[in-house]
Parts: structure tokens; C-alpha cells; sequence
């Protein structure tokens, strides 16, 4: 039987600044915890946030903002 697969917004992700755990839990948990808005947190996890601080050199020295999937088991 095919699984079935979770939207964003309900699968469990862990945010960074750099190496520094900062909240994890589901996009609308973390944004209470963060004081972040829950859109700024749901476009963090889409492709082009990651493209836009690849590119920009400067980012890459300082610690920026990284929302990681986990996985489920």
C-alpha cells in the first residue's frame, strides 16, 4: 500500500542559525517559538531561499537562518 505523503506544514522540521539549534517542531510551532512569521518559516523551506544564499557571498561567512526536514521512520 502506497504512503501516504504529508504536507509541509505538518512534517516536523529542525531550525539553525549555522551550527546553532534554535527550535524544531512543525512550520506553525516554530514560528510561535521564534516570533518568526509562519509564511517567512514555510518559504525557508523552498528551494529558492537556499538558491538566493548560495549565490550571495556574503551570507555564506555569517550564520543564516536553515529549516531542515526530518525524517520520519
Amino acid at each position: 500500500m502506497a504512503t501516504k505523503i504529508k504536507p509541509k506544514s505538518e512534517r516536523i522540521w529542525v531550525l539553525y542559525k549555522g551550527d546553532e539549534f534554535i527550535a524544531d517542531g512543525t512550520p506553525i510551532e516554530i514560528a510561535r517559538k521564534t516570533g518568526k512569521s509562519y509564511d517567512h518559516i514555510m518559504f525557508m523551506t523552498r528551494p529558492a531561499y537556499v538558491k538566493r544564499f548560495v549565490s550571495d557571498k556574503k551570507y555564506k561567512t555569517k550564520g543564516r537562518l536553515e529549516m531542515v526536514e526530518l525524517e520520519d521512520e
